[in-house]
Parts: structure tokens; sequence; C-alpha cells
């Protein structure tokens, strides 16, 4: 494959503020794939590429983003050379404030965190925080219009707490919600007490949908482990693997690039397949 596919996912940096012991980055694993971290010019590069590729999708991510000084300066070019992309932002929103959140509405950046706890919020992201700020951000984020995607992670330590979570997400006028089982990989590898049975992953998704309709759409991720994951031992992917699975489309329908300017088919994922053998050696050379 020398061309991207049509949904990419850039990594723009390793470096976060939080430590949330689910977190499935892969460099957490593999310190490899964290540095050294693309500059700017190095991801215009490949803002080049996908324009010229026709990628109408792109998800900036991390790490977290915004730690990132020339995070407007990337986020400009791609709007400058794509007009018409839909660009999108994930952060843990720490550093999300109103000033910030009319930068991203000027540009079109729709953007998207996660609230992974409310007691249980400070153990959930490795800090001392409150789920408060977060909260008053996107309710904050709904009253300017431009109102943000809402993602929960389900481990042991928040389940009981899950049918609150998302109310408190729904309450701040979240403009969507994802809820899904914390998965087998990244930083959440060293700590398997913290994954939840599928039994158990059934019985939250009933507690949500038997809440009143708080007008706000949601869906579940049903992933336990990623299907990319091939080094992954046999017990652990015999153990997570989904009965209903269906072909994931990584690699064709979307694709991501991570800190130092490695293609990969998916944010969960370590190795390339055949079919994306030749964009990685377009990046190799340009990059």
């Amino acid at each position: 494959m020398t061309r991207f596919p049509h949904h990419m996912t850039l990594e723009l940096t390793a470096k976060c503020n939080f430590r949330c012991p689910y977190c499935y980055c892969v460099w957490h694993e593999h310190p490899e794939l964290a540095k050294p971290e693309l500059d700017a010019a190095g991801w215009k590069r490949i803002l080049d590429k996908c324009a010229a590729d026709g990628v109408d999708e792109i998800l900036f991510t991390g790490g977290e983003a915004l730690l990132r000084k020339d995070l407007f300066e990337i986020i400009d070019y791609a709007r400058h050379e794509m007009p018409e992309v839909r660009l999108s932002l994930f952060t843990n929103a720490s550093r999300l404030d109103e000033r910030l959140l009319r930068k991203f509405k000027r540009r079109r950046v729709h953007l998207a965190t996660s609230l992974q706890g409310l007691r249980t919020y400070a153990e959930m992201t490795g800090t001392r925080r409150s789920f408060k700020r977060l909260l008053a951000v996107v309710a904050r984020a709904a009253e300017l219009k431009w109102p943000i995607a809402v993602s929960i992670t389900v481990t042991r330590a928040n389940m009981s707490e899950a049918a609150d979570i998302f109310a408190a997400a729904a309450l701040s006028v979240a403009k969507s919600i994802q809820l899904g089982p914390m998965m087998a990989g990244g930083r959440a590898r060293t700590r398997p007490d913290l994954m939840i049975t599928r039994d158990e992953w059934e019985s939250v998704k009933e507690r949500i949908r038997a809440l009143p309709d708080g007008c706000v759409p949601y869906t579940f991720c049903d992933e336990f482990i990623c299907e990319c994951r091939t080094d992954l031992p046999d017990a652990l992917r015999e153990k997570w693997r989904d009965p209903n699975h269906k072909p994931c489309p990584a690699g064709r329908d979307f694709g991501t690039i991570g800190p130092t300017g490695r293609y990969r088919n998916c944010l969960h994922s370590l190795r390339l397949d055949i079919g994306t053998v030749g964009a990685t050696k377009y990046l190799r050379k340009q990059v």
C-alpha cells in the first residue's frame, strides 16, 4: 500500500501529564516507538501525504497533544492544506480552558476527552486531580456550541460507579459518550487486576441502558483485546477473544502514525502487515 487510509490518527507525542493505569499506548511496552519524536516539519510532511492521498479525517492525539508547544502550528497547517477535512483532537482536558475551546472552534477542530471516574478519578488518572474541572470544561464547551465527546473506560476500580460516570457526562451535555472495557495492552498489561470479565461488562451495559434517556448518543465498544496484537501470548488472546469478532478494518479504513513517524495499522498494533509496507518506506524516506 502506498496510500494512507481515509481515516488517520496522528500520535503527536508520547509525553503525558497523566499516568492512567489502563492506558493502551503501545510505547509503554515498546519504548522505541516513543522516541525520537517528530518535529513540526516532520508532521507537516506527513500532512502533505495525507492531503495527497485524499485522507478525509484526521485525529490528533498522544500522549497528551496539548503538551506540544507547536500544536497549533501543526493544526493550522493541516487546516490550510486540507480545508474540508474533519480534524479532531483527543485530550485529557487538563489544560483545556475557554480560550483554547474558542481557538479549536474557530479552526473547526472537534474535541474528545475521557472521564474515567468520579470518586475514582484520581486513581484512574494517576494524579491528585478531581473530575469536577473536567465536567466544567465539558459543560462550558456545550454552552459555546462546540460540545466535547466523552469516552469512559470501565475497570474493576470504577465499575461500580460506571452508571454515575455516564450520567455525569450526559448531564454536562457531552456531544456523545463511548464506553468500553479496559483492554489488554500498553500500561494495562501490568494491571490485569483492573480488567473486568465479559459478564461484568454486559452487566455494566445493562445498567447504562436502564438509565433515563439523557438525549446524548452513546455507543459501546466490546473489545477486550486488539485483534492486531498477534504478538500477545496465545493464552491471553484466547481468554479475551471476542466470540462475535468481525474482521478488523485496521490498515484498510484507518491507520496510525506514532510519535516517531512510524506507520502502524491501528493505535494498538505494533507491526505492519504486508499491505502497509509501501507507506512505511515513504515515511522513512521523506520524514
